[in-house]
């Protein structure tokens, strides 16, 4: 079998694919036991993996449903998405536990053999003509039932915050209600047999401030998934080129670190993965010269470009409308300097576009925004202090890239 294909990139990395997040799980599984979850991780950080990880190998006795809620843009579509996932992924706990208890969904149920999900949702819309208007009903009946039953249950929602917005976009007058609903079956003392454990690429945080509603997920203990270390890169290069008879110069893993900075799991994958094709293609020793020549043509060319264009493409998605321009200005500046840049000059740039406006905020208005402007690119991993007032771009390669294009 070709080796090539044992390379994990772009997808999620589970059983021996799944590399040095050990310590985080047990820090997440530690945490599930008193509390519900955030966690934070911009895009291909390998924030599913670990999501993934936590259902693949289940502790507590917890049975564990995982559920991307990416594309639903309204309530009753999550209660439905979210019964689905729990019928395929925990068949026999449906079949012997909540159809028995629940007699809508024990009617349902009751007509499939096996689990097929596509005809199971169907039949779950077909069961009630008005859904958009009885999601609540429904879903407290969900949880009430998962709570009779006792068993411990990890629920698992990837990209909470897409969501959110999408029920923006489509039921604006139905968000408040469901994110209520939302609080109050975590905060309930009687449900404590089910932990919720919610992520986004997009800073939740962010996205419910901007729409007053901040106070609807601050009891969610906020986790974020922190890069590889340095010495986590050097494992990782060393042992995907070793294992595979790779001859390369030891130089060459100093040269991967300084190439990335701070790695995104996905890019230190592709790299690594292109290193092993161009060795396959001339069976020469591995130097930092091929590591240059790789990283240029490959993860600042084409082939990487629409994995690293979701970080612009969010700020017009995501950002106040009043901001967009700024965040713009402030990372192309960034990305166009050797060296990091202070608060002082940031906040000259953010006053240059704001004086560009037809009506400019001043004063302490002025400063305020720009720190909570500030604060917002740090929270979505666009940038980090880089020194005391001094600022820079979080990932060398995400700087490189935008610099490439944007800069």
């Amino acid at each position: 079998m070709d080796e090539f294909k044992d390379f994990i990139a772009g997808s999620p990395a589970r059983e021996g694919d799944f590399f040095f997040r050990e310590a985080f799980i047990d820090d997440l599984w530690e945490s599930l036991r008193k509390e519900h979850v955030l966690i934070r991780a911009p895009r291909r950080m390998g924030k599913t993996s670990v999501m993934l990880r936590l259902q693949d190998e289940p502790r507590d006795g917890r049975l564990v449903v995982f559920l991307n809620v990416e594309e639903i843009n309204t309530p009753a579509g999550f209660c439905q998405d979210l019964i689905t996932a729990i019928h395929e992924q925990q068949p026999e706990y449906v079949r012997q536990a909540l159809a028995g208890a629940w007699s809508f969904l024990g009617n349902i149920v009751s007509r499939f053999k096996e689990v097929e999900a596509y005809r199971f949702k169907i039949a779950l819309r077909e069961a009630d003509a008005d859904w958009e208007e009885n999601w609540k009903t429904k879903a407290e009946e969900l949880v009430q039932t998962i709570h009779r039953t006792e068993q411990p249950l990890l629920i698992i929602l990837d990209e909470l915050p897409d969501m959110i917005l999408n029920m923006q976009k489509k039921c604006p007058e139905k968000l408040h209600t469901f994110l209520h609903w939302f609080r109050g079956v975590r905060q309930n003392p009687r449900r404590d047999n089910v932990r919720w454990l919610v992520g986004g690429s997009v800073n939740l945080t962010s996205t419910l401030d901007a729409q007053g509603m901040l106070n609807l997920i601050n009891d969610l203990r906020d986790e974020p998934l922190p890069p590889f270390s340095p010495d986590e890169v050097k494992t990782f290069v060393e042992t995907m080129l070793g294992m595979r008879q790779v001859a390369f110069d030891p130089a060459v893993v100093e040269t991967v670190k300084a190439l990335l900075g701070k790695p995104i799991p996905f890019f230190l994958q592709l790299l690594t993965q292109e290193l092993y094709r161009d060795w396959r293609k001339h069976h020469e020793t591995l130097s930092p010269e091929h590591v240059h020549t790789v990283f240029k043509t490959v993860l600042l060319g084409e082939t990487a470009r629409d994995k690293l264009q979701h970080y612009r493409s969010r700020i017009n998605t995501h950002y106040p409308d009043d901001e967009k321009n700024a965040a713009f200005d402030i990372l192309d500046r960034l990305s166009r300097s050797e060296e990091p840049l202070t608060r002082e000059a940031l906040l000259t740039a953010y006053t240059d576009v704001e004086a560009a406006k037809p009506r400019p905020r001043a004063g302490q208005e002025l400063k305020q925004a720009f720190r909570n402007l500030l604060l917002l690119l740090q929270n979505d991993f666009y940038v980090e202090e880089a020194g005391e007032r001094q600022y820079d771009f979080a990932s060398r390669i995400l700087k490189l890239w935008w610099r490439k294009y944007y800069g």
